[in-house]
């Protein structure tokens, strides 16, 4: 009796282990399943996405503008180039920090600026950079002011987080702020540049930008921290005013 108490114990716990490996297995395979099914929801989402950018039209802006994607202030001698996100914290710390001194050598004509607003850093779902890149290009469309202006007061109130979604109602609602009209906002509820955006982005990485904020002076780049210094000399090799301190201001 005790030899096949033994065996009949034995047989019951093999029988468990059988019956627990045949549930973790299945729990496994469902785990991968249910894994699956998101990786591949995913892709068609971001499938969705990006073949609806690729099928959005390219209106060129009424603004003077570049073949590359940029838009062009001013008539100085001097070229700055600047390639920025406006989801980009240190593109909001470059704006803040030169943006009244740019609207300087653009009004005093001591500058060619040319300004590249791309979406290096749009999300799905909120595309915040592409909309408000799109929305700077209809400022623009209104003015070189409007645009510098607008550009300022869009960083001014950059969200705080990527998890804060701006609208298109919002974004209207700062270009009012500054002057902008019902132009100006027909043109951003009409989604009017985004696909010119998107294209100009694409542009720039294939030019080798590959972040934001990036900064040219006369085809050569340059640190964020030394604008000033570079551009007024630059201002000053060209014939335009000396260099004061050299400080940024």
């Amino acid at each position: 009796m005790g030899k096949k108490s033994e065996r009949r114990e034995a047989a019951m716990a093999m029988r468990k282990h059988q019956e627990a490996e045949a549930r973790r297995k299945k729990i496994l395979f469902g785990g991968a399943i249910g894994a699956a099914v998101l990786l591949i929801g995913g892709l068609i989402v971001a499938g969705i996405w990006m073949n609806t950018e690729d099928e959005r039209d390219v209106v060129q802006p009424a603004a003077s503008h570049s073949d590359d994607g940029g838009l062009v202030l001013g008539n100085g001698e001097t070229e700055l180039t600047v390639y920025l996100d406006f989801s980009c914290p240190g593109c909001q710390y470059f704006e803040l920090t030169y943006g009244e001194q740019i609207k300087e050598w653009v009004n005093n004509d001591q500058i060619t600026l040319n300004y590249h607003p791309v979406n290096f850093l749009t999300r799905v779902g909120d595309q915040f950079s592409l909309r408000a890149g799109a929305a700077s290009v209809c400022a623009a469309d209104e003015g070189e002011q409007e645009y510098l202006d607008f550009t300022l007061a869009m960083f001014q109130n950059q969200p705080e987080s990527a998890s804060q979604n701006v609208t298109d109602s919002e974004i209207i609602t700062i270009g009012e702020g500054v002057g902008l009209g019902q132009s100006f906002a027909d043109c951003v509820n009409d989604g009017r540049y985004l696909g010119w955006i998107s294209e100009g982005s694409q542009e720039a990485r294939d030019a080798g930008i590959e972040g934001t904020p990036s900064v040219i002076v006369n085809g050569n780049t340059i640190g964020n921290d030394d604008v000033v210094a570079e551009v007024e000399a630059a201002i000053a090799e060209a014939g335009g005013e000396e260099p004061t301190d050299g400080e940024d201001t």
